[in-house]
């Protein structure tokens, strides 16, 4: 059969979307319905999804960025009614922009409206009383743009609970104030009721609200209230059959830094230097990738530091294999002093400010426990400075050969040694540093992407045997294995780890950090921390070739991550 012959498959009628505009709505006559679905899971199913999308809106639009729950009572016939309200309901959230001498400011729209909006109901078909009611503070991606609001969400029930309605209020006053991320109606309502789920609009009350229906119903498919019903629709239903499957998140964020600070950060970043970093990039590399993740980067990272309390005064960074520098010079331009070091100098350095330039260095990084002698020598001899080794770097068909002790002295070699004690250390992407890095005796924070042993070459690390049978796998990623392998030389080196998934666009966003050991590790000499690596290094095969792997970065072509 030729492929001209071949029939498309059919559509599922009963699981398509069917138009409801032309009709009556369920809810009364000042309600006017869009779509209609059939559905394959029970009420509290679609319950269930529905509250989730409340918490986190941005599952609907990709404009939004987060909500703020600002209020939220609960009304349980047996259970009697409980109230929660955030310390968040008097506060705008503390972003900045980078224009504020041009009077770009924060968009918001009656903040101090924080009361429950109700919903006209007269003739509605089914006795639905509240069940939840929740005030939540909508916030776009760029709230420079688009409007933060706030929002009622209301869920209601039947008696018997087996219909629940759904319904978001905005609270403004005119259709003309609606963020572009809403629809630009008074309510939208969305309804399972018989096995089925609907989407309902309600205009704003005006003098003639027959009037303001009837534009609705005469909208045409294309239009964008239309559209955003359709999608309101399909999300809704889609979650909710993910919830009664079971579907559970893989990962969870915002263990470490809370959500709210971080997204607040982050806009502020975004806003500073964002437009002005993509428009300059000069590497080959996509810049919307590399900008926006080391901006949501760095924002974790300046939280991370403020929740750990450090001033940024009182301590340094260094980014170990900084690549094109943009995290150092994003910190740096936020008041932070540290360098980035890199085996290859890349175009972006002469980009950045002179400031910055001083401070991306390029060298390859030797940890000097590989070129000093063993303790319990040097404790003896003191005299002795290094561990007397050679080490070949092959160079135009000859060979060149380096001594730890010119390796210790060479301004091209970082040992690590001269970092100041309140130095924390960030491997972003790091690659044959990531394993290393817990290892250097400083805080740190690593975010690993590809695998290589403490010798530099590659090495795939086995998944761990008790995670594996407890997720019933056969095997389990081979980047959730460095992850896990990172944070047990973190453990075994002293460090009390915690561990986060970042949010940045990339699918390599584990981050494994620490800023403190564990109280058996925090007072030892430092011999004994010394030999304690010497035994993990032992233990990890050796680090044999990590000094001739490292000569030769400085020969190769940069990575493109």
């Amino acid at each position: 059969m030729s492929p001209s012959c071949v029939m498309p498959p059919k559509k599922n009628k009963e699981t398509e979307p069917h138009l409801l505009i032309s009709e009556e709505s369920i809810l009364g006559e000042r309600w006017c319905p869009i779509y209609e679905k059939s559905a394959k899971f029970e009420p509290n199913h679609f319950e269930q999804a529905m509250l989730n999308i409340i918490r986190q809106p941005n599952i609907n639009s990709t404009v939004i960025l987060r909500a703020d729950i600002l209020k939220e009572k609960i009304v349980d016939p047996n259970e009697g009614e409980t109230t929660f309200i955030s310390k968040l309901i008097n506060s705008v959230p503390e972003v900045e922009s980078k224009d504020r001498e041009k009077d770009v400011v924060l968009l918001h729209k009656d903040l101090q409206d924080v009361n429950v909006r109700e919903v006209n109901l007269d003739g509605c078909q089914l006795s639905l009383k509240n069940r939840c009611e929740i005030v939540r503070r909508m916030i776009p991606r760029n709230p420079f743009k688009d409007f933060i609001i706030n929002q009622t969400c209301l869920v209601m029930k039947t008696e018997d609970n087996q219909s629940v309605l759904v319904v978001y209020v905005p609270h403004i006053s005119r259709a003309e104030d609606t963020p572009y991320y809403l629809p630009p109606v008074y309510a939208v309502g969305i309804l399972y009721h018989n096995h089925k789920v609907s989407l309902h609009y309600q205009p704003f009350e005006l003098d003639d609200w027959r009037k303001e229906r009837n534009k609705i119903k005469n909208m045409d498919l294309s239009e964008r209230p239309v559209r955003i019903a359709l999608r309101l629709l399909q999300t809704s239903t889609k979650h909710s059959g993910g919830v009664k499957v079971g579907y559970e998140k893989r990962v969870n964020h915002d263990l470490v830094v809370s959500k709210v600070d971080f997204q607040n950060r982050y806009i502020t970043l975004k806003s500073k230097y964002s437009s002005d970093l993509v428009n300059s990039w000069c590497e080959s590399t996509d810049p919307k990738k590399h900008v926006f993740e080391d901006l949501a980067i760095a924002a974790f990272l300046i939280e991370y530091w403020k929740t750990k309390k450090f001033n940024k005064d009182e301590f340094e960074f260094r980014d170990l294999g900084c690549g094109n520098g943009l995290l150092v010079h994003i910190l740096m331009m936020e008041g932070y002093k540290g360098e980035g070091i890199d085996a290859r100098a890349r175009k972006s350095w002469k980009v950045y400010p002179q400031e910055v330039q001083e401070k991306l260095k390029e060298k390859i990084i030797v940890p000097s426990i590989l070129l000093k002698p063993h303790p319990s020598l040097a404790k003896i001899a003191p005299h002795i400075k290094d561990n007397g080794r050679q080490f070949a770097e092959p160079m135009n068909n000859q060979v060149t050969y380096h001594t730890a002790e010119s390796l210790l002295n060479s301004s091209y070699v970082c040992t690590t040694e001269d970092f100041p004690k309140n130095t924390f250390l960030i491997g972003n992407h790091s690659d044959e540093l990531t394993c290393w890095i817990p290892l250097l005796g400083h805080p740190f924070m690593v975010i690993p992407c590809c695998s290589h042993a403490l010798n530099g070459n590659r090495m795939r690390f086995p998944p761990k045997k008790v995670k594996t049978a407890l997720l019933n796998q056969a095997s389990a990623s081979t980047y959730g294995s460095l992850v896990d392998h990172v944070e047990d030389i973190a453990i075994l080196n002293g460090w009390r780890v915690e561990k986060e998934m970042l949010r940045i666009p990339s699918t390599r966003n584990a981050a494994v950090m620490s800023c403190e050991k564990v109280q058996p590790f925090q007072e030892e000499p430092s011999e004994i921390s010394q030999l304690r690596v010497l035994d993990i290094i032992a233990m990890e095969g050796g680090a044999e070739g990590w000094v001739e792997n490292s000569l030769n970065l400085m020969k190769k072509a940069p990575r493109s991550h």
